[in-house]
């Protein structure tokens, strides 16, 4: 959902007892002198970002479609295959292939064991539709998504393709996964309780922000 940059520094403001203020910081030397505005602003696409990488699946929204071209290892249809990921790509939503009994939402890297057995020679190792896997790697054309297997030949198509993207300030609006607001809210509070050496008031923040990502 999109909202308001502005509208969401006011509720930044409510949880750090500073609403409608905008009084200037003490230089504590670390940081350069700021309005409070503006450090809360400075916070939010970050804040966002943590929250949303980490919280769990449930508290998520559909995301945005990957636009993709398939390429397969093998076959056309058949065996494993990869399409590319977006620049802005941060989480995996869901992904399911036509001939897929299910969506899959986590996926393996090049360091799990598991990832070594999609590269075997014998079909019976590696993902297949009843139970298929999905890893995020780094080729030279980018960061790609492969996932293993297909058997349904050349009719076979990418059913479902979700993610969720960087999230950043455009235009003075920012996109936020509506359920996760409140705790992006209180995240952000923190970050800017710790900026300005505040450290009581920033556990208490991040303690909110938690509870609130259950």
């Amino acid at each position: 959902m999109v909202y308001e940059v502005r509208e969401i520094m006011k509720d930044i403001r409510i949880a750090l007892d500073q609403n409608m203020t905008s009084t200037q910081l003490l230089d504590t030397g670390d940081i350069d002198t700021l309005s409070l505005d503006e450090l809360i602003e400075s916070k939010i696409a970050d804040a966002a970002r943590i929250v949303e990488s980490s919280a769990p699946l449930h508290l998520l929204e559909g995301g945005k479609d990957i636009e993709h071209s398939v390429g397969w290892n093998e076959r056309v249809g058949l065996g494993g295959g990869y399409i590319h990921l977006p620049d802005d790509f941060m989480r995996l939503v869901s992904f399911q292939m036509s001939d897929w009994d299910r969506a899959v939402s986590i996926a393996i890297t090049e360091d799990d064991p598991l990832y070594a057995r999609q590269q075997s020679r014998f079909p019976g190792a590696r993902g297949c539709p009843q139970k298929p896997v999905i890893a995020i790697v780094t080729r030279p054309i980018g960061q790609v998504l492969e996932f293993y297997s297909c058997a349904a030949g050349d009719k076979v198509y990418v059913k479902r393709a979700r993610y969720i993207p960087i999230p950043k300030i455009e235009d003075g609006n920012i996109e936020l996964c509506h359920k996760l607001k409140p705790a992006i809210v209180y995240y952000t509070a923190y970050l800017v309780a710790l900026t300005i050496g505040q450290a009581d008031l920033a556990t208490i923040l991040l303690n909110i922000s938690n509870e609130l990502q259950k």
